[in-house]
């Protein structure tokens, strides 16, 4: 039963599987989510990055390299109803020998500390409960944001809308196989050929 409390929530808890992958962190495999996914689905919440929701006042602390090796990123998020403090650590390094300093390191940060206070509010909560281990699940998110079927008229339709031959090409490459089965479907592609060929 949804309420007020959980009306965010459960609104954004549910991971389209297009928009992850398995990725090893520390030996460890996981699912991993695309950072601009949840941005999107973010904004759809809250209003444009940076200005309805974000980051402020951030800041980051290079005490840790030496004794561990770590650069810590502080700052605070905020959205339209309230903000809080957000840490993450990474480390300064991508080698053993600490030779290569991780240049992409303040990206990796900032992106790191965004998917953890959005999974706090229940962003992508479906993957940090650990139901995306569960493939049924996996199938049953794949059919729910698969993108609707489409029909003949629709597949005409499209079709109609090719003014250059090399468009109804694409157009037609990008209809399921299935309509392309139908008679009336490869009529009009047929016919709009031959139109478009003799102009």
């Amino acid at each position: 039963m949804t309420t007020e409390n959980m009306k965010l929530w459960d609104a954004v808890e549910k991971t389209n599987p297009a928009y992850t992958k398995k990725a090893k962190i520390g030996g460890m495999s996981i699912t991993a989510v695309a950072p601009q996914y949840q941005i999107k689905n973010a904004t759809e919440q809250f209003g444009p990055y940076g200005i309805k929701w974000g980051f402020k006042d951030i800041e980051f602390d290079y005490s840790l390299v030496e004794s561990l090796k770590l650069i810590v990123f502080k700052g605070t998020f905020f959205c339209p109803d309230g903000e809080c403090a957000i840490g993450n650590s990474c480390k300064a390094f991508m080698d053993r020998d600490c030779k290569m300093v991780d240049a992409d390191f303040a990206k990796k940060l900032e992106t790191d500390a965004l998917t953890k206070v959005l999974s706090k509010m229940g962003f992508n909560a479906d993957i940090f409960m650990g139901r995306y281990d569960d493939t049924k699940y996996v199938n049953e998110m794949k059919q729910e944001f698969a993108p609707p079927k489409m029909t003949s008229a629709e597949a005409i339709k499209k079709l109609d809308t090719a003014k250059t031959i090399d468009k109804l090409i694409a157009i037609w490459n990008a209809i399921p196989i299935d309509l392309k089965q139908v008679e009336e479907v490869i009529a009009k592609k047929d016919s709009l050929k031959l139109e478009l060929t003799d102009k």
